[in-house]
């Protein structure tokens, strides 16, 4: 497979930017754009509909839904909706979903059942079963389906995940693995090689299987003014990207108990003191200019990647960022 690149936005920019942004981004080289639907933010699939109305070529979804507080079925049916706006679009990742501490929310009993359950169930309902759908965690009766006809029965679906198990079940029965927030060449390296067994084990070529990484993203012209941003941003995120800390040699002591909040990213504030190490930002990150980003990208594909989705606040300067990506560093590996 060639690598795809992408977007990842997160439900923070007035409403109507996301027109002008989707827009920016499909007039570059890029392959798709995704929606964030992180608890706090701005749901994703009502920003995937303004996106699917007022864009083109570029392909679209939601990357990532929990089936944790959304039941699968639901989320079925928002991903017709927006392969049908998008005219056959659109693209789709689950996950287990974080933030779940905000909601008073316990880890899942049976993580690994709940999300392969979901991939199942959804299936189901594109196939238009006229049977009932038995889970351990979801069920749906036999008169539970489409009140309309989908326009395709085969949208990709993903699974995404921090975790080596959950990485090997993707291979078994998802079209593809996303693992975001890292941008380490060993450690997402070990989770592809999770993804090929079980796609082996379940006599599937992961050749033709597609192998997406997310990593946080700063870029710029200015790097000193992209690595202050991204010391601004990953502290208060680390609490809730475990255990990829541990990974990235991160002490628990080193991690901050606060809250994420937007604040933290006031340009105008002193940077918070941290003692993370410039490595310790790029197990994570792809942070800098296009110069110190190219490297890393070459580093992910190396580890497996076909598909490369810059996330996050991208840069101090969106515009920028978008620009750099899609000028600098995208068609270095066309």
């Amino acid at each position: 497979m060639t690598t795809k690149f992408s977007i990842d936005l997160h439900g923070m920019y007035p409403v109507m930017e996301y027109i002008r942004i989707a827009k920016l981004v499909e007039s570059y080289d890029f392959d798709e754009i995704h929606v964030v639907d992180d608890l706090g933010y701005k749901p994703a699939w009502p920003t995937l509909a303004l996106i699917a109305s007022n864009t083109s070529r570029i392909k679209l979804g939601p990357w990532l839904v929990t089936p944790r507080i959304v039941h699968p079925a639901y989320h079925a049916a928002n991903l017709a909706e927006i392969d049908e706006i998008s005219n056959g679009r659109a693209v789709f990742c689950l996950g287990r979903g974080g933030f779940m501490d905000l909601l008073g929310l316990e880890e899942p009993e049976k993580p690994l059942t709940m999300m392969r359950e979901s991939i199942a169930l959804i299936r189901h309902l594109f196939a238009d079963e006229k049977k009932p759908f038995e889970g351990k965690v979801f069920n749906a009766r036999q008169d539970m389906d489409f009140r309309f006809k989908p326009l395709r029965s085969n949208i990709p679906l993903m699974i995404g995940t921090f975790g080596p198990q959950t990485a090997k079940m993707a291979g078994e029965i998802a079209d593809g693995l996303l693992v975001s927030c890292v941008a380490d060449h060993d450690y997402y390296q070990s989770l592809v090689k999770n993804f090929n067994v079980g796609s082996e084990e379940a006599g599937r070529d992961s050749r033709v299987l597609e192998k997406a990484v997310s990593p946080l993203c700063c870029i710029s012209s200015n790097r000193d003014d992209a690595f202050d941003l991204m010391r601004r941003k990953l502290p208060n995120m680390l609490k809730y990207l475990s255990p990829l800390p541990e990974h990235a040699g991160i002490k628990q002591t080193d991690i901050p108990h606060n809250d994420f909040s937007i604040e933290a990213l006031d340009s105008s504030k002193p940077a918070p003191e941290t003692n993370l190490t410039e490595d310790q930002i790029r197990f994570f990150s792809t942070v800098g200019t296009p110069s110190d980003v190219i490297p890393q990208v070459e580093g992910l594909i190396d580890a497996g990647a076909n598909h490369i989705a810059f996330c996050g606040m991208l840069g101090p300067d969106v515009d920028e960022a978008i620009k750099l990506i899609g000028t600098e560093i995208v068609p270095r590996f066309r």
